[in-house]
């Protein structure tokens, strides 16, 4: 619960802070990364101490099979900083490969 309203609390945030600071030209967005994979995050312990418990999490949870790579959510971050995303404001990016479908 604590999460689903820290994660509510940053949309919000940045939904309002993008229309505030809009006439000055300062684009606001937000993003919201899915379980990530990476050497010595939390999946990665959970994964080696428990193998068989993250596959059927994955199985269960994960819409593409998988864990999200850091670089895929760097991604959508170097996107935003981009002048291809000028327009762009008040967005909240999901990079979680549908692991969301059923919270929103």
């Amino acid at each position: 619960m604590t999460y689903n309203a820290s994660k509510a609390a940053v949309i919000s945030l940045s939904k309002s802070l993008a229309k505030e600071l809009a006439p000055h030209n300062i684009l606001v967005n937000s993003v919201a990364p899915g379980s990530t994979l990476f050497p010595g995050g939390s999946w990665d312990r959970r994964q080696r101490e428990n193998p068989a418990q993250i596959a059927q999490f994955i199985k269960d949870e994960l819409p593409l099979g998988r864990f999200g790579r850091p670089e895929e959510v760097a991604a959508a971050v170097v996107f935003l900083a981009s002048q291809q995303a000028s327009l762009v404001t008040g967005a909240c990016v999901t990079v979680d490969g549908c692991q969301s479908r059923s919270l929103i």
